[in-house]
């Protein structure tokens, strides 16, 4: 009996590293690859078919340059996000400056971060796909078309958090510093 690996299995994988991930990294470096991500997304949805183009020869490069491979215009996005999330989570110059607030909410603000991320970008790659693949794979997996039920709530949910984050984190602040005086 040959045991084939599912997408649900993939994406549960996938969701289990990232809060994993997202865990260790603790709060500030999770909105920092949380941020990454976004910007990952707009570059590659805008710059992806240039990219692709580029790389297909059908565009040349200060009119002497030009690349012909057989990259499909999903591996070129694709490559493209993760390649801009990894340089920016790693060599990015910017911090989310939050208070150290270790405690269980943070915890909890770092899990439900992570998971959102990971959404974020499982959703985001099944985008890149071409529509053919992508009714494929939502098909054949109920989790696959359960994340991209959500497409939505993965760009905005982690906006919306980091808001109330943001307000959260300063009324704890007021309050301390009520304290102290």
């Amino acid at each position: 009996m040959i045991v084939v690996p599912t997408w649900d299995l993939f994406i549960t994988l996938f969701f289990i590293i990232g809060i994993g991930y997202g865990v260790i990294l603790q709060r500030e470096k999770i909105l920092a690859t949380l941020v990454s991500t976004y910007i990952a997304l707009a570059v590659a949805s805008v710059w992806g078919e240039k990219v692709f183009e580029f790389f297909n020869g059908n565009t040349i490069l200060f009119n002497q340059f030009w690349v012909r491979s057989n990259l499909s215009e999903f591996s070129i996005k694709a490559l493209l996000f993760a390649l801009i999330i990894v340089l920016l989570t790693l060599k990015g110059d910017f911090t989310i400056g939050l208070q150290k607030n270790e405690g269980m909410v943070s915890m909890v603000f770092v899990f439900i971060y992570s998971f959102l991320n990971t959404g974020l970008i499982i959703s985001s790659v099944i985008n890149f796909l071409p529509a053919a693949s992508k009714l494929t794979i939502i098909s054949s997996s109920n989790l696959a078309a359960t994340v991209m039920n959500y497409s939505t709530a993965w760009i905005v949910l982690p906006a919306l958090l980091m808001i109330v984050g943001g307000f959260l984190t300063a009324r704890s602040q007021t309050a301390a510093n009520g304290a102290g005086e």
